[in-house]
């Protein structure tokens, strides 16, 4: 039962939360401090979210096949 639950938070953390803080802090620097155009920022962070899921499932995969 608290494998099951380690595992939930596991993916919670590197599915939602760690992505969500990384686009929010991505555009509060690209657009709001460095004044970079919204599309050009938005566009950024999703391809980078986009590689990074790629590779955290990959990863994630393994990790819980064990």
């Amino acid at each position: 039962m608290m494998e099951k639950q380690k595992e939930q938070l596991y993916f919670l953390g590197y599915f939602l939360v760690f992505p969500l803080i990384f686009i929010t802090s991505l555009l509060l620097w690209g657009f709001v401090i460095k004044g970079n155009g919204l599309w050009t920022v938005i566009t950024d962070a999703l391809s980078i979210i986009g590689i990074y899921y790629i590779l955290t499932s990959i990863i994630f995969s393994f990790i819980m096949r064990k």
